[in-house]
C-alpha cells in the first residue's frame, strides 16, 4: 500500500496485490476493503489486472480519503486467505493475508508521500545457493530509508503467531541502509512468505512506514544465479 498527498489532508492510496491467476477468487476481488486507521473504511475499485508469467496476475486498485486532522494512521487491507502450502506459516490458506502502511500526518513536517517498489514481491531461489532480493524502493520526496525484517501479518493486521522465519545454512537478514534480502542460503525447497518493512525518516524523525510481502519459492535447481 502506498500513498501520495493530494491536498490537505486528502491522501490518494494505491494497493497493489499478486495473485494466483487460476484461483476464482480473482473473479470476487473486483473490489477491496480498506481501513483508514481512523474508524473508517471503503471498498477501492480494481482499476488493472496485469497477467504475469507462472500463472500470477498484479492487480492494482485506488481510492481516495480524507483524514480529519494531523495524526498516525495504520492503513490496512485484509484479505481471507494466503496460498496454500507456505512452509514457513502453518495452516496458510486460513490464514489472512494482510498488508499495512502507517501515515503520520505531521504539518511540521509537512506533506508526504510514500516511497515506491519497484520490483515485484514474487520472486525464486536455488536450494543451496546465496539468495538476494530487494524491492528497488525510491521515495519521490528524497526522504531517507531504512530496512528491518519482520513478522507477516494476519487477522486485524496482527503479526501471525505461527510464522518463523525460513530455514537457512548460514545468514538471513535484511540490510538496513541496500534493502537487500539476503538468504544464504536455502536448504528446502517449497514456497515461504517473508516481510519487510521499509522506514520512512524525514530530518530524524519518522514519518511513515510500509510493509512488503514477498513470496519466495525455492527450487531444486542446477541454475546459478
Amino acid at each position: 500500500i502506498t500513498y501520495k498527498l493530494i491536498d490537505g489532508y486528502t491522501y490518494e492510496i494505491t494497493l497493489i496485490t499478486y495473485t494466483y491467476t487460476p484461483s476464482a477468487a480473482n473473479e470476487t476481488r473486483d473490489y477491496l476493503t480498506i481501513l483508514w486507521g481512523d474508524k473508517t473504511y471503503s471498498a477501492i475499485k480494481r482499476v488493472s489486472v496485469e497477467l504475469l508469467p507462472d500463472d500470477y496476475q498484479k492487480n492494482t486498485y485506488i481510492g481516495r480519503h480524507t483524514f480529519s486532522g494531523p495524526g498516525t494512521y495504520d492503513i490496512i487491507m485484509e484479505d481471507p486467505n494466503r496460498n496454500e502450502g507456505i512452509k514457513n506459516i502453518f495452516d496458510s490458506v486460513n490464514i489472512p493475508f494482510t498488508i499495512k502502511t502507517t501515515i503520520i500526518i505531521d504539518p511540521i513536517l509537512g506533506g508526504n508521500s510514500t516511497p515506491v517498489l519497484l520490483n515485484p514481491p514474487i520472486d525464486k531461489a536455488a536450494k543451496g545457493v546465496s539468495f538476494i532480493h530487494n524491492p528497488a524502493a525510491y521515495d519521490p520526496d528524497g526522504d531517507s530509508l531504512s530496512y528491518k525484517l519482520t513478522v507477516c501479518s494476519g487477522q486485524g493486521g496482527e503479526s501471525i503467531e505461527s510464522f518463523s522465519f525460513p530455514p537457512t545454512s548460514k545468514d538471513f537478514y535484511v540490510n538496513p541502509e541496500t534493502g537487500d534480502l539476503v538468504w544464504d542460503s536455502p536448504t528446502e525447497t517449497g514456497k515461504y512468505n517473508i516481510a519487510i518493512m521499509i522506514e520512512e525518516w524525514r530530518q530524524g524523525v519518522k514519518i511513515g512506514q510500509i510493509t512488503r510481502d514477498i513470496q519466495i519459492e525455492v527450487y531444486e535447481t542446477e541454475n546459478n544465479p
